[in-house]
């Protein structure tokens, strides 16, 4: 889904708008990061891998499952929390199987493995 960038009224109006983006830029940052630390952190298949360590397509393929989990999330606490439903609620269509996200990750993730030894 595209937003439009609002026409400003008022340099704090536009001051506001940023420090939102900014806010939730690191909230989405950290979830990401999450979800990359459960799959390649010291605890897992391979080493703990560094953002500039992994493969465009991983990235992708963390943004995907982060954003399948951020939907999952909303989904259940609302079914939870039934007055934060809104009619928007049914729209979402998941670009990919969770299944196939993780897939194509540990995948990945061996190839490079086995590139290493």
């Amino acid at each position: 889904m595209m937003s439009k960038f609002p026409a400003f009224k008022t340099p704090g109006d536009q001051d506001a708008y940023i420090g939102i983006f900014e806010h939730k830029l690191q909230g989405y940052w950290a979830l990401m990061t999450r979800v990359k630390n459960k799959f390649f952190a010291g605890d897992s298949l391979t080493k703990e891998w560094k953002w500039e360590e992994l493969q465009p397509k991983t990235i992708e393929i963390f943004r995907d499952i982060t954003s399948d989990l951020m939907y999952q999330t909303e989904v259940d606490f609302k079914e939870r929390y039934p007055d934060y439903k809104t009619a928007d609620d049914e729209l979402f269509i998941s670009y990919r199987s969770f299944k196939e996200n993780v897939s194509e990750a540990l995948n990945e993730a061996l190839d490079q493995r086995d590139k290493g030894d």
